[in-house]
């Protein structure tokens, strides 16, 4: 390709989606910052160079459209889409029972996490398809590959969710020249996780010995991102030193 590369990252206000953003600045692309935390997101553009803010809520079709439309108004078309937004309520550092779910909770956890990256994947790739070329990377987590006392059944759910979802889409977007990949990390050192409370005893539990730190999943996406990687797709990449094996 001939031109500049075009990366679209949600949830890109803090912690790894900062971090994404912050790495694909330095490799050359121009960046989409898209966050519901406009003002924080257009701190972030105006000090990078090529991004671009858009303050958008991704479970809701109507913000993520206009989403799109100011992508497509700005650059034409998108090569890399990033889902890394989401969503895990805590509740004094641990999960609720199914029958103490307040039903409102439910739907947000999974318009974020799961209908979000539905609607940013399908307003996207009609500016991916013409280029023949495409990266799209949606976050699952640990919490959607086995049993977590941290987090919720809506959380689980919809990680379990994105997973399937990739798969499907992976296997529709292939002639085209896109892949569709899964990562999914074990405990990151971000304010997400930090609201979780004690660690005491989990590192124990962590054959590498500590917790993730946000530059382990940066390079994650790198790898998927690159050229290297065009014939992985519709996988999910474990990033959890061990904690996990499938």
């Amino acid at each position: 390709m001939n031109q500049i590369t075009s990366s679209v990252i949600t949830g890109a206000a803090q912690g790894i989606g900062r971090a994404i953003a912050e790495r694909l600045v330095d490799l050359g692309h121009r960046v989409a910052l898209i966050d519901v935390n406009g003002d924080a997101v257009q701190t972030m553009a105006n000090a990078m160079p090529g991004a671009i803010a858009v303050q958008c809520d991704v479970s809701q079709h109507e913000s993520v459209e206009a989403c799109a439309r100011r992508i497509a108004q700005e650059w034409g078309y998108a090569d890399i889409l990033i889902n890394n937004a989401g969503i895990s309520p805590s509740h004094g550092g641990r999960s609720l029972a199914v029958e103490d779910t307040d039903i409102e909770e439910w739907h947000r956890v999974i318009g974020v996490n799961l209908t979000g990256t539905f609607l940013m994947c399908r307003a996207l790739l009609p500016l991916m398809k013409p280029r023949g070329w495409g990266r799209i990377v949606n976050f699952s987590s640990q919490g959607g590959r086995m049993r977590s006392r941290l987090s919720g059944a809506h959380y689980g759910a919809t990680k379990a969710g994105v997973i399937g979802f990739t798969r499907v889409l992976a296997g529709q977007v292939g002639a085209h020249g896109i892949t569709a990949n899964c990562i999914a990390p074990g405990r990151i050192v971000t304010p997400q996780s930090e609201s979780f409370g004690d660690k005491s005893g989990y590192v124990d539990d962590i054959p590498a010995g500590r917790l993730g730190e946000t530059d382990d999943i940066v390079a994650a996406v790198e790898y998927l991102i690159s050229k290297r990687a065009s014939f992985v797709t519709g996988t999910v990449l474990d990033v959890n030193g061990g904690f996990f094996m499938p």
